[in-house]
């Protein structure tokens, strides 16, 4: 049979066939398919936009499926646990505060944020010291510098360091400030603090020196160079004196020694006597000469006062006129470490008038003992 007569024989078996198939199945519901001039432009949607039926599934095994929705569960705790932290650190986040750079006991670098600074009372131990722990009357010598610091601008207020001569008094009474002289007990020398003070907290009578306003902030470094306590005194051999010139007997530390005035008439002049001689430097007029003392009458050996009886040194300013005249002519010019027996005439002490709150007469002589442990 011809190859073309095959071939035509066989497409007609295919199409009878197929037509036998299609007529074979009559359970099956005949459906009209709708043409497209009978559709509606609103009932036509194009495939997969806007549909809200099932998503196409996803290529690949259940395995895979498996390992992603366990990759999506882990990176949806990680985002929950990320903003929930970020709010806590927001809400925790380190309120502004100035900073003071620099080495102890050199003035610092300091940097004052424009953010309104914290209502609460805040102390922080930049530096820490390696001195001997301070007692609460102890005799402190620190270097203070103060800001104010508002949400509007800032200013110094005060600066030791520009000075040159640090604040010196006891350690509840250094700066008349409560809230810093009751951090100072119990710090070490050589301790750098930062203090920032509310307003209420500074104090009106403080402030309104400081001129602060109601609304600022005070805010402190403080560098406690040295303190001295109640058994601070000097180191030496003491020198045999003239006996007619009272007797000196050194105490215990932390006790007045003992003075034995001599027979006969007092002096008609100062007389100043090195006992023991320091090594230090030389005090200068004008500073602040801390030291311990203890002083009697000649007329009758009676002890009137005694810095071992307020149980700490003294800080007194030297040159000044803030003393009695033979302090300030005998004591200026002594080297720290030194004790120096003065006996004072009345011109030189208290005048005529004497002091009766302390029994000194106008015509009395004082003997003074006086260690000089340092000056400021």
């Amino acid at each position: 049979m011809p190859a073309k007569t095959v071939e035509k024989m066989s497409e007609v078996e295919g199409r009878e066939e197929a037509e036998t198939e299609e007529t074979q199945d009559d359970s099956r519901p005949k459906v009209k398919m709708p043409q497209a001039k009978d559709i509606r432009s609103s009932d036509f949607t194009p495939h997969a936009l806007g549909a809200k039926g099932r998503p196409a599934p996803r290529s690949g095994t259940r395995k895979a499926a498996k390992r992603r929705r366990i990759i999506y569960s882990i990176v949806a705790v990680v985002v929950v646990a990320a903003v929930a932290t970020g709010g806590v650190w927001y809400a925790n986040r380190p309120a502004p505060s100035v900073k003071f750079k620099g080495a102890f006991g050199k003035a610092p670098a300091v940097s004052v944020p424009k953010a309104k600074p914290a209502v609460k009372q805040q102390v922080k131990e930049l530096i820490h010291g390696k001195g001997p722990k301070v007692a609460s009357t102890d005799f402190v010598v620190a270097h203070l510098v103060g800001y104010q610091w508002s949400a509007k601008s800032h200013k110094e207020l005060l600066n030791t360091f520009k000075k040159g001569a640090p604040a010196a008094g006891t350690a509840s009474q250094l700066t008349g400030l409560p809230a810093l002289d009751k951090e100072l007990a119990g710090r070490t020398q050589g301790t750098r603090l930062e203090l920032t003070l509310p307003y209420k907290a500074v104090g009106t009578e403080v402030a309104q020196a400081l001129q602060l306003a109601s609304t600022d902030d005070l805010v402190l470094s403080v560098d406690v160079l040295n303190a001295f306590g109640k058994n601070a005194t000097v180191q030496g051999t003491q020198q045999k004196l003239d006996s007619t010139l009272p007797q000196v007997t050194p105490g215990a530390p932390g006790q007045a020694p003992t003075i034995k005035i001599p027979s006969g008439s007092a002096p008609g002049s100062l007389q100043v006597k090195t006992l023991i001689q320091g090594t230090g430097k030389a005090v200068a007029k004008g500073q602040t000469l801390i030291g311990q003392y203890d002083g009697v009458l000649w007329r009758t050996g009676k002890e009137f006062d005694s810095s071992f009886k307020h149980g700490a040194p003294a800080g007194f300013p030297i040159g000044a006129g803030q003393v009695i005249p033979g302090w300030d002519k005998a004591l200026v010019g002594q080297k720290i470490g030194s004790r120096v027996l003065l006996v004072v005439p009345p011109k030189e002490g208290y005048g005529p008038k004497g002091s009766p709150q302390a029994g000194i007469k106008g015509t009395d002589t004082l003997v003074f003992v006086v260690d000089i442990l340092g000056a400021v």
